[in-house]
């Protein structure tokens, strides 16, 4: 686990798809285990404790939250795949949540590891900047930037995407580069200026598909660059 209490380093398949397939409250959830220095007790489950009020608070939910949101951890698979074939496991297949405050989880070894990012490929998240987000997109995008921020210093921090790119990584199905760029791209760069110290500029590219064609030319990617920033927390 990373020395800083405010930051985990997550596996980067465990984030694409989990972040793909649940609602924000879970995401924070997740984020607060992977950032907690944990004393597991190992077996065929890995046991550990959490203290319900701390994760509350941190999490900014109530203990009526937490518990609907732990039963639907309960619920939920996830997806592992490696040379061997494709595995469906539990994300959380027990949970005590007692009457005193403290919580003891049971999660799978494989799962634990992607959570906590022991293998080699993962990003390193500021865990205190997630829980102020509101729109799962922006926890999305701040792996994304947090990612293109590890490049190399002799690379430039940009990526391009194209429409298929974004609606695959964001988990969306939209039509044009301009409905994303408005109901993906906005919200969560306004997030991202409110409240993290790095965010991203952007720009999207235009071109027509036939030039004698008639009519304004299609947006057809976007390109991302990170930058630095100043957390300038909204007064409203």
């Amino acid at each position: 686990m990373a020395k800083n209490k405010n930051m985990a380093k997550i596996s980067n398949d465990f984030l694409e798809g989990f972040i793909k397939n649940n609602n924000v409250t879970t995401l924070k959830m997740m984020f607060y285990v992977a950032k907690s220095s944990l004393e597991v007790t190992k077996g065929e489950l890995m046991t550990f404790g959490i203290n319900a009020k701390d994760m509350c608070s941190y999490c900014n939910i109530d203990i009526k939250t937490l518990r609907r949101n732990f039963k639907k951890m309960s619920e939920t698979s996830i997806t592992l795949n490696d040379d061997k074939g494709v595995r469906y496991i539990s994300l959380i297949p027990y949970v005590d949540i007692r009457y005193n405050g403290e919580l003891e989880v049971k999660m799978f070894k494989e799962v634990l590891d992607e959570l906590i990012a022991v293998k080699n490929r993962f990003t390193i998240i500021d865990v205190s900047n997630v829980m102020r987000f509101k729109s799962k997109h922006s926890l999305k995008m701040i792996q994304l930037v947090e990612r293109i921020n590890g490049f190399s210093d002799n690379v430039a921090k940009r990526k391009h995407y194209t429409l298929d790119d974004l609606n695959a990584l964001f988990g969306v199905n939209y039509k044009r580069l301009l409905d994303i760029e408005r109901y993906v791209i906005q919200p969560s760069k306004k997030e991202l200026d409110e409240y993290s110290k790095i965010s991203f500029v952007y720009r999207l590219e235009y071109d027509k598909d036939d030039i004698t064609t008639p009519g304004r030319a299609k947006a057809v990617s976007l390109v991302l660059d990170v930058v630095s920033n100043t957390p300038q927390p909204s007064l409203f």
